[in-house]
């Protein structure tokens, strides 16, 4: 119980906040965004315990009235220093590290240390630093994770020791009760996680089969869902299924700490999967599961197979909406239609195949075609060429609904005379794509003559080169912009400088980053504590998504909106998912789907940002 008279409140000043979001687990009376992190932790622990948990710990941002409350005298210098001092001295601490690996761990060892500062260092520099905190830096970070391995971060579950899955389920559920400020209003211990951020670490990030290591991706993901649309950290669960792993490269390494087997698969790996969703879905009932780097054979089962349940795949569909965000803006700046194009993507692989479907969603959602016309606006390339029909067996599910007829094909002239295949240039000569996709990795696929080619027969071509990392990207955009006379519409999926017009004009290149998108769509569906997230409820998300775009005003403006304002941007588009929720039907908070009606005290917007997590420190109380 709290201490009745002596209890005491450290009344630490909290500035307020840039992104004015809020925090759940709060009591039953309105929580207004202005006044939300004055609400104090209450928390019984004291000294060294209270600095060593990362969650509480301000370190030298504790008050003179906190180290006298909670005996941290003489654990502390004598100087006490604001939230922003601290974030600068661990600043300029990053910047001396000499490679993007070492400044990963920093990173990795300041969210150990003390969880707010971590994030107010990332929000503060986050275009700066989410390459150092994901792509490309976690790469680097997941291949050497048993090297650098320094403490458990997540939850492991490894195939040899399922049969004690529950267990180890609930004993993170358990841990998370224990935490102060996580529990939900209902009281339930069943509330306290709002998301699972899940992987198998087949196919992470371009590198492939990471095994264990695996777990960086999923702990890199959920402080991306924290800093992108203030999910509170403490109910996010990381976790990686150790399925084993076909890397012998992970075989060979002595220091390797996963589980030394080839990859599990067919029945015995269906059966390992289902049974932790079963488990999340009994422990965690009202928890999104995020799946993350899967194999694409799997990616697409699994999604098809749990699409009845709150689960997201961000390489299948959280790239497709960022896609069809920036292009549903390009559309309206060049003022063409949907239903209109003629697309193009080169890679038919899990990005490639996510973009088509969610385009095709979006033909369908948006603009009344059926499903066949809209799978007719595709002309997919992989590797072997145009995927055609009869290809067979040679073509994956996802790949099936846009083979083009063989007759289609038979009297296309071809560039090389190749009759073994229909390649990206004989596709562009005979389609003459209004948008031209790019997912392969294949480094300036996109030449000048196919480019000058496309734009013979479009006025504004649509060209959006997505392949990670800048290395690898189908064309660089400034040629893309100097091939089409400045005419192109165009993002990319690495960050690109601005492009140089003439007349004292630039272009800003728009990247297709799909933290604009997931994070605001999960926490749309936490709030809305939504049973699944249905088609539609993404499509309101890219939608609103689509409405903030900068070009709409400015046509050498970005296609989507900057990453630095993601924040802001979260909040409209989980809106835009919580009122589709509740017009699907799909919502259950009362709370949520009363302030939707209108019948709140406070508005949608303001209501989300009251729920947010804000990376500020927040007034403590001792309690017994």
């Amino acid at each position: 119980m709290i201490r009745g008279s002596s209890s005491r409140i450290a009344r630490t000043r909290v500035g307020p906040s840039n992104s004015r979001t809020a925090t759940r687990g709060m009591a039953d009376r309105p929580i207004i965004a202005a006044n939300k992190n004055f609400v104090p932790i209450r928390t019984n622990l004291r000294g060294s315990a209270l600095l060593n948990t990362p969650r509480l710990n301000k370190g030298a941002g504790f008050s003179r009235e906190e180290r006298q409350i909670f005996g941290l005298e003489g654990f502390l210098p004598y100087d006490v220093h604001s939230l922003e001092k601290q974030a600068l001295r661990a600043y300029n601490q990053l910047l001396k590290q000499p490679s993007v690996i070492l400044k990963h761990a920093f990173l990795a060892s300041l969210r150990d240390q003390n969880q707010v500062l971590f994030y107010k260092i990332m929000q503060d520099h986050l275009k700066e630093l989410l390459g150092v905190l994901y792509t490309p830096g976690a790469a680097e970070a997941v291949a050497n994770y048993s090297n650098l391995f320094r403490r458990p971060v997540g939850c492991y579950i490894s195939f040899p020791n399922q049969d004690g899955m529950r267990a180890q389920l609930e004993g993170h559920l358990l841990d998370v009760n224990r935490t102060a400020d996580v529990a939900y209003d209902s009281n339930n211990p069943h509330d306290a996680i709002d998301l699972v951020v899940v992987t198998d670490a087949e196919a992470i990030l371009g590198i492939g089969d990471q095994g264990v290591g695996g777990i960086t991706i999923s702990t890199s993901k959920a402080a991306l869902y924290t800093l992108g649309a203030g999910i509170n950290p403490n109910r996010i669960l990381p976790v990686v299924l150790d399925c084993g792993t076909d890397n012998h490269a992970l075989f060979s390494d002595s220091l390797y700490m996963g589980w030394k087997r080839t990859r599990i698969r067919g029945k015995n790996y269906d059966q390992f999967v289902d049974r932790f969703i079963q488990n999340c879905r009994e422990l965690y009932p009202n928890a999104i599961i995020h799946f993350e780097d899967f194999g694409m054979a799997n990616a697409y089962r699994l999604m098809e197979k749990y699409k009845d349940i709150p689960m997201f795949n961000d390489d299948i569909q959280g790239t497709g909406a960022v896609a069809l965000a920036a292009l549903i803006a390009a559309i309206k700046v060049s003022g063409a239609r949907l239903a209109d194009q003629r697309i193009v993507i080169y890679g038919a692989g899990s990005a490639g195949m996510g973009i088509a479907d969610q385009i095709k969603d979006g033909l369908m959602i948006l603009e009344g075609l059926s499903e066949e016309e809209a799978s007719r606006r595709f002309w997919c390339v992989d590797r072997n060429g145009l995927l055609v029909e009869s290809m067979g067996n040679n073509l994956r599910h996802a790949q099936l609904p846009y083979a083009r007829p063989d007759a289609e094909v038979e009297d296309w002239a071809k560039s090389e005379g190749d009759n073994d295949g229909v390649w990206l240039m004989d596709v562009v000569k005979n389609v003459k794509p209004t948008v031209l996709i790019g997912t392969s990795t294949h480094s300036r696929a996109f030449s000048e003559d196919l480019i000058r080619e496309m734009g013979k027969h479009v006025e504004r071509p649509i060209i959006f080169p997505m392949s990670n990392p800048t290395a690898l990207c189908e064309v660089d955009p400034a040629d893309a912009l100097h091939w089409t006379e400045n005419r192109a519409l165009v993002a990319t999926g690495s960050p690109f400088p601005p492009v140089e017009l003439g007349g004292g004009k630039q272009y800003t290149v728009a990247q297709t980053n799909n933290a604009l998108i997931y994070p605001a769509l999960g926490l749309g569906a936490i709030l809305a504590r939504s049973r699944t997230i249905s088609n539609s409820m993404l499509m309101a998300g890219v939608n609103s998504l689509a409405s903030l775009s900068p070009a709409l005003t400015n046509p050498e403006a970005s296609l989507l909106p900057d990453l630095a304002d993601v924040r802001n941007v979260s909040v409209e588009v989980a809106a835009a998912v919580c009122r589709q929720a509740v017009a699907d039907g799909n919502a259950q908070d009362e709370n949520t789907i009363k302030v939707v009606q209108g019948k709140g005290s406070l508005p949608l917007e303001e209501y989300i940002r009251s729920r947010m997590w804000d990376a500020v420190y927040r007034p403590l109380e001792l309690v017994d």
